[in-house]
């Protein structure tokens, strides 16, 4: 990289660690400085296309909301798209670009907006301070008082059948959304009342606000309710929670210390996990995880929670998150000897109850960011089913055993490439003798040679194919050649050197073609192809060829 140690050693006066650290350190700034090539030269590609297509229309502005998607979609600066611009005679139109960066910006306040309106930060919770105690962790049903209904934003006395309310008891076994996991569900009931439980938040002064539909009866403050929680459902989150503690570790122990959460979704059906890591990982780094993974559940380690100083807690070595706000007395997760960190969710007591691990997908959300989706207990068995039944159904079609299903496919992949080795081969030879029967209807227009025609071809790549050998026949020529295929029209234009250079450009013509056929297209002067929606009318945009080339020799 070319910095010395004794550099690295005076960062390390400021930064601690920098030194120890300096190969992991070197690692992500040449991963960042490849990214950010690469993001030039996509852009710059991309850039180009669109300076080629807005000079094709005869425009000299790159228009605001293409630019804004070059910066939005592919992390493109703006200045160095003025930049490239104005090296090709262009300018971009900022106003439109400042227009839709507010577009976005207000698309991201209303999304941001939506989701806090389901919050009970403000309203009449704000100042409400009556006790409600969590008992989730060690029970999953109680006894409850109502002590307060909200309805419509403001205090309520009751609510009936079909009312949607706020409810707060004085004690619930409800966990609600916090940390990653998601919100409780289940039922309220007694006393003539039936009510579903949807979902939880917490208001300001951290009681647990329940998210209530009220199916019958009237619920009324001051009601003794028996509070129940989706008991399958909580197993089901607590197994993805703790394996979501065990995949941290694991991803620490396979890819480095410097894996730190960056977000996380505990549901019941599956797990996300978010995370810091600067580089793909391999598919050896992922069985690798997967199977450390493993390794603890079959084990059936005990999972030890505790109440601890923060200080103390710390000091044993548990993870913080970074961002998290924690009080004076934490919650300590300790898996056996791997898993220790500060956590207020739910957990299983023991690591068999997961039961099995099972990555689903990987990949990257943003720079510096991965993401790693995952199964456990039923659902992990349900995927690899499913994933069992695909192979077996690949079995079948291929006529072979499961274990045979690769070598299989390794021999129809071989049968299919020398299939697409005759094909080609025919088709040259095809190209060949079409252009030879073609050759002999060229016509002389304005004092070029012109070969406008229909050709049987089934692409683009074999319409261009037959263009080369009626070049190679006809030495200098204009050749406009059309084809239809799946009830689209493709069209190539080639120019000879010779005549490129006398002022015929092939673009220019095949633009004009391909509007007349529905489409659009174009390239450079030597060669150009188009598509077109309507074949009806290939043949009239075959004639016109002559009167187009016929005003591009005259300089008209």
């Amino acid at each position: 990289m070319g910095v010395d140690l004794d550099g690295w050693r005076s960062y390390g006066r400021i930064l601690p660690g920098s030194v120890d650290k300096r190969d992991f350190i070197e690692k992500v700034i040449r991963t960042e400085e490849e990214q950010f090539h690469k993001t030039l030269s996509d852009g710059l590609a991309i850039l180009a296309e669109l300076c080629k297509n807005a000079a094709a229309e005869g425009k000299r502005q790159i228009s605001g909301p293409d630019a804004f998607k070059l910066y939005d979609t592919y992390g493109f600066p703006f200045d160095l798209t003025e930049d490239y611009a104005a090296e090709q005679g262009m300018t971009v139109d900022r106003e439109g670009f400042d227009a839709s960066m507010e577009e976005q910006r207000e698309r991201a306040r209303s999304a941001r907006h939506e989701g806090e309106s389901m919050k009970v930060q403000g309203g009449p919770l704000a100042d409400y301070t009556e006790r409600s105690e969590f008992v989730g962790y060690d029970s999953l049903s109680a006894d409850a008082r109502v002590i307060a209904i909200v309805a419509d934003n403001r205090f309520a006395d009751s609510a009936r059948a079909g009312d949607k309310v706020l409810v707060l008891l004085d004690r619930t076994p409800f966990y609600a959304e916090s940390g990653g996991q998601v919100s409780d569900r289940g039922v309220l009931s007694g006393n003539g009342v039936e009510a579903e439980v949807t979902g939880l938040t917490k208001a300001p002064h951290g009681q647990h606000v329940h998210q209530v539909t009220v199916t019958g009866g009237v619920l009324q403050v001051g009601d003794t309710v028996k509070a129940a929680v989706n008991a399958a459902e909580r197993s089901a989150i607590v197994r993805n929670h703790t394996a979501t503690h065990l995949l941290h570790k694991a991803l620490k122990e396979v890819l480095g210390e410097h894996v730190n959460q960056a977000g996380s979704l505990v549901e019941p059906d599956r797990l996300r996990f978010d995370f810091s890591h600067f580089g793909a990982i391999t598919a050896e780094e992922l069985a690798a995880v997967e199977r450390r993974v493993n390794e603890q559940i079959w084990l059936g380690t005990d999972v030890d929670i505790a109440f601890k100083p923060i200080a103390e807690a710390k000091g044993m070595g548990a993870m913080a998150l970074f961002g998290e706000k924690y009080g004076d007395i934490v919650r300590v997760v300790r898996v056996g000897d791997y898993s220790l960190e500060l956590c207020g969710g739910c957990h299983v007591r023991n690591t068999a109850q997961i039961g099995l691990f099972k990555l689903v997908s990987e990949s990257g959300i943003g720079s510096g960011v991965r993401r790693i989706e995952a199964v456990t207990g039923r659902n992990a068995y349900e995927y690899l089913d499913e994933q069992l039944d695909v192979l077996k159904s690949a079995a079948a079609l291929l006529k072979c055993s499961v274990v045979d299903v690769s070598k299989r496919v390794e021999a129809v992949q071989g049968d299919v490439r020398q299939l697409q080795r005759d094909n080609e081969s025919l088709q040259s030879k095809l190209s060949r003798l079409e252009a030879a029967e073609l050759a002999g209807q060229a016509k002389t227009i304005g004092g070029v040679t012109l070969l406008a025609a229909r050709v049987n071809a089934g692409g683009m790549e074999a319409l261009r194919g037959v263009a080369d050998e009626l070049k190679a026949k006809l030495g200098s020529a204009v050749l406009a050649l059309g084809a239809v295929a799946d009830d689209k029209v493709n069209l190539v234009v080639a120019v000879t050197p010779d005549l490129v250079s006398q002022g015929l450009h092939a673009g220019k013509l095949i633009k004009e073609m391909a509007a007349i056929c529905g489409g659009g297209g174009g390239g450079k002067p030597e060669l150009a192809q188009a598509g077109g929606k309507d074949p009806s009318k290939l043949d009239e945009a075959l004639q016109a060829a002559e009167h187009l080339v016929l005003a591009q020799t005259s300089g008209k």
